[in-house]
């Protein structure tokens, strides 16, 4: 089948941009003007009228988790809520709507309570019983890495007066010496033990959910840390896999990313499974590979908003911590030479200047000067100084950044670490101005799956839900211009998943894996660009999402009898 899409502006790297596509057999076999395209049109071909459209590489998101974008559907939404008493009021909401029956957990997640607008700070135990005091609950900070529980879930995980220490994490507790039900880092580990396992059903909705969702936003390609454990490892292969076998092959193509506890086997573990990087797990012919084994995904530190981010001063706003590595450094550089003695690629959360520093280094252990085969990452580098970032650069180690996350943190970075070290943080201008490899991403659902709203961030870094302050933009050094946003969450986000040669570019060879606009971004005032919207998503030229009907002509393919094909039959089939 030769598809053709055409009276469209499609872009093709900086300054470069067309107007039609041939497409066969999934792929991009040439680019140029709509006259030329057409004119050179076999019999049959499909043609598709773009409307004058903004097409641009399909999206790929490269750090997120889908499996939790999809269970948050089920949860307490506590994204944007202003006050304790808001989430109380959403909490038993949603249980008088579900009616779980007692004793059932009841999760939630999203909440930030730096938006809260009279008293910021963590919820306790006593705030989640006004919710319910007969299921139990947990509420996860949105950054991830705070839980905050209700009685019954600490006594359900057997954590009172004599609950131990935490290696790496901390359950908090008052002044009588009891859990005020605010566990940070791995102590959330024991709240979430007894919660039972999801079913293969439930985690293949929460998938297919989630997958939805991606392509609804023009989002391609994707990196996702799903599993924790060589266990989860082969349930979410296996609901990957049914889901192909179920008809979901217009899904996102999925790099697993691999997170291991700290025991020691378990990186032994998942080479057992043969999970090590590029092992394909599904491939489709003639639409390429849809699932593939990715990076080891270790977690150094914390979270800049729960003060766990492991920085090298204390907190100037909480000037009794400095934050703490939830891996033991020694053990962690081991971990690293372990994983790329197998070539296995590895990145790792890190966020202060401190976990910046102690990942830097071990990465270089790794990786000569400016030769990086394995492609190691680090995620977020969110506090850094500059020296730090030229390291990165001679070190060819790869930034997985989400410029959505100042949506949060610009509102607190000051506070928290003081206004000479902000200035050289989330610092997406000079990092391309050394080289430093950079992909973009949000990790959703820690933040919003939007890729236009993470566009804005990185070209404004100006708030669009508060008038678009600061004016100039928040330190406007660290700004980039649309073109380099775009390559890095398209072919800069490729490279990471070293899918390079056959994804993130509209280029004959490639994959037409494209995302259709409403409206020119380029033409667009910047504070314009995040109230674009994604009208079409194909992937290996088939359309897989389509928005509202009327904005394209529908496809037509002239063969000998004029058939029309159905364009609405191709949509949504996940």
């Amino acid at each position: 089948m030769v598809r053709l899409i055409y009276n469209a502006r499609i872009y093709r790297g900086r300054g470069l941009f067309c107007e039609a596509l041939r497409i066969e057999d999934g792929k991009i076999r040439a680019a140029g003007g709509s006259a030329e395209i057409l004119a050179d049109a076999p019999a049959g071909a499909e043609r598709i009228d773009a409307e004058g459209a903004l097409a641009l590489p399909g999206f790929h998101d490269s750090h997120l988790h889908l499996q939790m974008l999809g269970l948050r559907a089920g949860m307490i939404d506590c994204g944007g809520a202003d006050s304790p008493d808001e989430v109380i009021r959403r909490g038993r909401e949603l249980i008088g709507r579900l009616k779980p029956e007692p004793g059932t957990y009841v999760l939630g997640a999203g909440l930030n309570p730096d938006l809260f607008t009279n008293e910021k700070r963590d919820l306790t135990r006593e705030d989640l019983d006004r919710i319910s005091a007969s299921h139990p609950l947990i509420i996860t900070r949105h950054c991830g890495h705070i839980i905050y529980c209700n009685s019954l879930t600490l006594r359900m995980a057997g954590l009172g007066e004599a609950a131990p220490e935490v290696e790496g994490g901390v359950i908090e507790k008052d002044g009588k010496g009891r859990p005020t039900g605010v566990l940070r880092e791995n102590a959330g580990a024991l709240a979430r033990g007894p919660i039972p396992p999801l079913t293969g059903r439930e985690l293949r909705a929460n998938l297919r959910l989630a997958m939805e969702k991606a392509l609804s936003l023009g989002i391609t390609a994707l990196g996702s840390n799903d599993p924790q454990t060589p266990a989860e490892f082969d349930r979410i292969v296996k609901a990957y896999q049914e889901i192909y076998r179920e008809g979901g092959e217009g899904g996102p193509r999925v790099t697993l990313q691999c997170g291991i506890s700290g025991k020691e086997g378990n990186l032994e573990a998942l080479w057992e499974r043969d999970a090590l990087t590029g092992r394909v797990l599904r491939e489709i012919p003639g639409r390429g590979i849809f699932l593939k084994v990715g990076p080891l995904k270790l977690f150094l530190d914390g979270t800049l908003g729960g003060q766990t981010a492991w920085m090298k001063a204390p907190y100037r706003d909480k000037p009794e911590t400095r934050g703490f590595p939830v891996l033991e450094e020694a053990f962690f550089r081991a971990l690293i030479r372990r994983a790329a003695s197998r070539g296995m690629q590895v990145i790792t959360h890190t966020i202060g200047n401190a976990a910046m520093e102690a990942a830097i280094s071990a990465l270089e252990q790794v990786s000569s000067p400016g030769h990086n085969p394995l492609r190691h990452g680090i995620v977020h580098c969110q506090i850094t100084e500059r020296a730090q970032l030229e390291r990165m650069a001679r070190n060819r180690i790869l930034a997985l950044v989400q410029p959505v996350f100042l949506a949060d943190d610009m509102y607190v970075l000051e506070n928290r670490v003081g206004p000479e070290l902000a200035a050289s943080s989330y610092a997406w201008g000079t990092m391309e101005r050394l080289g430093v490899p950079v992909s973009y991403g949000t990790d959703a659902p820690v933040s919003d799956l939007n890729p236009l709203l993470g566009l804005s961030w990185a070209v404004t870094r100006q708030d669009p839900g508060r008038g678009f302050l600061p004016r100039e933009g928040f330190y406007p050094a660290e700004r980039v211009d649309l073109a380099a946003a775009i390559d890095a969450y398209t072919a800069g986000s490729a490279w990471a998943n070293f899918n390079e040669s056959l994804q993130g570019r509209v280029e004959p060879g490639y994959w037409a894996d494209l995302a259709f606009i409403d409206r020119d971004i380029f033409s667009l005032p910047a504070e314009e660009i995040h109230r674009a919207r994604v009208i079409r998503t194909m992937i290996a030229g088939e359309t897989v999402w389509e928005g509202p009907p009327g904005r394209f002509s529908p496809p037509i393919v002239h063969s000998s009898q004029g058939e029309v094909v159905d364009f609405l039959a191709a949509t949504n089939r996940l």
